[in-house]
């Protein structure tokens, strides 16, 4: 095999990119488009594109070489930007929006991930505290913003030279070191300390027949049960977003209905509008319908919701994001540009 990457050795690129799939292939801790990596050396750095798949590294050109010191240059300056200038590689990929807070962390490799047990704990007026409680490594806890460079400035105010755990509010998981197969280690031990499932009693079986709803296929595997729950709390909770790609993928909360009927007018109101439907609806007690045109990334992003949903404390004070953020989020072109691939 050629390395078409001269500034990491063949034995980085093989680790990195295999710990890149390990990564990609676990949907507790990466769906559809999410999560990124990257290794830096001699003042480059290699980082998932934007819109690419992590579960793709093997067999995929999903990554692209860019140059860190214009990149470290422009965070100095306060200066936001897509980094297309700073593109070294010549395979028409553009940098992933979370490309600057991979430039701003010093150590060799950044391993960022959507982990569904950091989402799940760190999403409450609480999570910071309780987080300290969990865990017996040192982390830095970021408040929830837009991903991206304002993201990246956030953690610049709070970062320290050996920060290498951070825990973003409504958001995931940055573990970074020196040694792949180190960080790799330290990423999935966090993400099994913060692993409790708190809310499968919850589930509730929906036995009458169901009427079917215009374009919708009715998801009754057991594992979807959760979204008949008779808990009204949890319920609620079906109509918000949490964390950015769930609003990217789902849509800003995924519409909630009590009758079949409310729902079939609201689809056709769409219709005649000439707007997209969800990719998912829920009836209360009677659970999920799909979509019969979901793609992949919404389908994947469903089942991180509801691992998400599974642990979630409901004692504690939720925070969702707000219509003002989901806006930003869907009206952002870096985003735009993800959708338009996936």
């Amino acid at each position: 095999m050629v390395n078409t990457n001269p500034s990491f050795s063949r034995e980085e690129l093989k680790s990195f990119k295999d710990i890149s799939f390990k990564l990609g292939s676990n949907s507790h801790l990466v769906q559809a488009a999410g999560g990124n990596t990257s290794i830096k050396s001699d003042g480059r750095m290699l980082i998932k594109a934007s819109g690419t798949w992590l579960i793709n590294s093997l067999d995929k050109d999903i990554f692209v070489e860019v140059d860190l010191n214009s990149i470290t240059e422009k965070i100095n300056n306060g200066k936001e930007d897509n980094f297309i200038d700073d593109i070294i590689s010549k395979n028409n990929l553009h940098p992933s929006s979370e490309t600057s807070f991979h430039a701003l962390i010093k150590h060799k490799y950044v391993l960022h991930v959507h982990s569904t047990t950091a989402i799940a704990n760190a999403i409450s007026q609480s999570s910071e505290s309780d987080l300290k409680k969990y865990l017996d490594e040192d982390f830095i806890f970021i408040p929830y913003c837009r991903p991206g460079f304002t993201l990246t400035m956030e953690i610049k105010k709070l970062i320290l030279p050996s920060t290498n755990i951070l825990i973003l509010e409504n958001h995931g998981l940055i573990v970074a070191g020196d040694d792949i197969e180190d960080t790799y280690k330290l990423l999935l031990k966090i993400h099994k300390k913060l692993d409790l499932i708190r809310n499968k009693k919850l589930a509730f079986d929906y036995f009458e027949e169901i009427t079917n709803i215009d374009g919708y296929m009715h998801k009754n595997a057991d594992k979807y049960k959760l979204f008949s729950t008779q808990n009204e709390k949890l319920f609620s909770l079906f109509s918000k977003s949490f964390y950015p790609d769930h609003v990217i993928f789902l849509g800003p909360g995924i519409p909630t209905f009590l009758e079949v009927k409310e729902a079939n007018e609201f689809i056709q109101n769409l219709k005649r509008k000439n707007i997209n439907l969800p990719p998912y609806l829920i009836l209360k007690y009677k659970g999920l319908f799909e979509n019969t045109l979901a793609i992949p990334a919404a389908k994947e992003m469903i089942d991180c919701f509801l691992e998400v949903l599974l642990r979630i404390d409901l004692s504690k004070s939720l925070k969702f994001l707000s219509s003002q953020q989901e806006s930003e989020l869907l009206n952002w072109d870096i985003e735009i540009y993800r959708q338009s691939i996936n």
